[in-house]
């Protein structure tokens, strides 16, 4: 008898030690979610300070810093019912600081062999145009093709330097393109501009025409 209450005695202490030894485990929290922390990042401006600038500058916003000295009002088409013709983003900048990007654009379009050729800095016109073919046959509408900068005559077919977007003449019925052009200008007070857009003709037999030759002339208005 007296084994038998031993045991029992030993069986309750170890069940009460068991039992305490449960109790003085903590319970884990589940970790704190963390908070989320959302940045703004504000628009990019160019160095005159206006939002959006990047787009309006195109692939020349690449080449280098690209400073806006002047701009013009756009031009926008009137009267015909066939094409639809926009010159927009009409702008003399200064580009500058080139990036490697730039060195091979501007060397294309000064037809320079190496870097050590191209002037620390340079001036240049850039515009935009959107055309659109409202046709129902393939056409030829080439754009702007000649611009004249104070008393210098430029070809802005062969000396555009912008060359990524050249899409040709050739217009499909119902095609709308946009592209870019930009030119190096030796006058950095430039201000009087005259382009000259192109005839609209068919391209199959080159008779009809949609749209004659033109001249276009705007001023540049220092920022």
């Amino acid at each position: 008898m007296h084994k038998r209450y031993q045991k029992v005695l030993v069986a309750m202490s170890m069940l009460l030690f068991l039992a305490a030894c449960g109790g003085t485990e903590e319970e884990t929290a589940p970790p704190a979610e963390q908070e989320e922390i959302v940045e703004e990042i504000p628009e990019e401006t160019t160095e005159n300070g206006e939002e959006g600038g990047n787009e309006e500058l195109g692939y020349v916003h690449d080449y280098g810093t690209v400073t806006v000295l002047s701009e013009a009002e756009p031009f926008v088409l009137e009267g015909n019912e066939s094409v639809d013709y926009e010159l927009t983003n009409i702008k003399l900048v200064k580009i500058e600081d080139y990036t490697e990007d730039g060195e091979f654009q501007l060397m294309w379009g000064m037809g320079v062999d190496d870097v050590s050729e191209l002037p620390e800095s340079v001036y240049a016109v850039i515009g935009t145009e959107t055309k659109k073919n409202n046709t129902d046959i393939s056409i030829e509408f080439t754009g702007v093709h000649t611009l004249a900068a104070g008393s210098t005559q430029i070809d802005l077919i062969t000396d555009d330097f912008v060359t990524e977007d050249n899409s040709g003449s050739t217009m499909l019925s119902g095609v709308e393109q946009e592209s870019q052009f930009g030119v190096v200008v030796e006058d950095p007070d430039v201000e009087n501009l005259t382009f000259v857009l192109s005839s609209a003709f068919d391209s199959e037999t080159f008779a009809e025409d949609f749209l004659e030759e033109q001249e276009i002339q705007t001023t540049l208005v220092k920022k």
